[in-house]
């Protein structure tokens, strides 16, 4: 794997290779980054974004490392839609994913909602502020 490359598969590899003094440097700088959040939640309790970057798209049955989404004209590996987790995850913030619509196709779009450190309740919380608002779950059309 080249130095230069940048790709989400690359990192994921570096992440599964590191030695034990790198993981305690990376987890210093996680811990700096939730701090940098919890600074945040001081002032709002909850920070609302996409769960993913593209809208809904129909599912692929094919084998999944093969697959490949369409955006925008090109081709991207379709576990690439993960990363807008990364936040919370990284983090170790507690985030909820609930559906508010529906495309012009009839698939779900979401909103992704995280909470302050152990603040799981809160995060559940403003999902169902906002069901009672957007209608709550209903299957997508066949």
């Amino acid at each position: 794997m080249s130095h230069d490359d940048q790709s989400l598969a690359a990192a994921q590899l570096r992440g599964l290779t590191l030695s034990h003094p790198e993981w305690i440097r990376k987890s210093r700088i996680r811990e700096g980054l939730r701090a940098r959040w919890q600074g945040l939640f001081q002032d709002v309790d909850v920070v609302l974004y996409p769960p993913m970057p593209s809208l809904a798209f129909p599912h692929d049955h094919s084998p999944r490392l093969g697959r490949k989404l369409d955006i925008d004209g090109a081709q991207i590996p379709y576990n690439d839609q993960s990363v807008w987790a990364g936040p919370a995850i990284l983090t170790g913030l507690p985030s909820t994913t609930m559906p508010i619509g529906r495309s012009e196709g009839g698939l779900p779009i979401g909103v992704q909602i995280t909470g302050g450190f152990l603040e799981d309740r809160t995060t559940i919380k403003f999902a169902e502020l906002i069901e009672r608002e957007f209608g709550g779950f209903t299957p997508p059309p066949l």
